[in-house]
């Protein structure tokens, strides 16, 4: 299977180097100096280190500071307090996806790919994206997050689900489908509604042993099926509900 080029590798995320948006603004005091930016960077690293590790509770602004090797005044005089700290964290981590997303885009040969590689590649791209957004979503959501990381989310899930359609609709050649546009919506929806499932309500036994690759290919086999693969037989006249009775 074609990768993504592992922007979405376990730690890829640039959390500990985020450039800090208009979002942002008003959580945290920017330093002008590179040895601050350098303090800052490692406050933000190691509060990401101490959650995975402890959870929020467990990631005190003493403990950040210890772990940042930086004083609790360096802490401070970035953020206000720990809360600003967290909200920080969860918008700018989507933002930096959002950034690198688009960068990806511009960088890529997408043309140089035939449509299998292509379905294959963006495949694995939204599961590696669900994989970043769910454990962030762990980490992060035993607080309430702010409304604007929620709207950040929102945004980069809708860019990148327009530019997966973009790049599928320029093969609606190989789309063996009477509405090609609809049938690259519902592959979308489906690949994204499944690893929501799997990560909220579990799935079954025999999907357990399943990693990311593995639902990755999986989850390209049933999109290459559905949208090059012959029509279903006709269902005939049965109604649905015959079949309960």
């Amino acid at each position: 299977m074609a990768t993504e080029s592992g922007l979405w590798e376990e730690g890829g995320t640039a959390a500990g180097h985020i450039t800090p948006t208009d979002a942002t603004e008003h959580l945290v005091r920017l330093p002008q100096q590179e040895r601050s930016r350098k303090t800052l960077e490692r406050i933000v690293r190691a509060a990401l280190d101490l959650i995975t590790e402890k959870g929020v509770d467990g990631a005190s602004v003493q403990a950040i500071a210890r772990r940042a090797r930086a004083s609790v005044g360096s802490f401070y005089a970035r953020f206000p307090g720990k809360e600003e700290l967290l909200a920080y964290i969860e918008v700018q981590l989507w933002a930096d996806a959002q950034a690198r997303w688009a960068e990806a885009l511009e960088d890529r040969d997408w043309a140089g790919l035939d449509f299998e590689d292509l379905v294959a590649t963006l495949v694995g791209i939204l599961v590696r994206v669900n994989q970043a957004g769910a454990r962030h979503r762990r980490l992060l959501d035993a607080r309430r997050g702010p409304e604007s990381s929620a709207d950040v989310a929102r945004a980069f899930e809708e860019r990148l689900s327009g530019d997966v359609r973009e790049l599928l609709m320029r093969h609606v050649d190989r789309i063996d489908h009477p509405q090609p546009a609809r049938a690259v919506d519902l592959c979308i929806t489906m690949v994204l509604a499944t690893l929501r499932l799997r990560d909220t309500e579990g799935v079954l036994p025999s999907l357990d042993e399943l990693e990311d690759e593995g639902w990755a290919d999986e989850l390209t086999r049933v999109c290459l099926g559905y949208l090059t693969g012959a029509a279903p037989p006709s269902r005939g006249q049965m109604d649905f509900f015959d079949v309960w009775g």
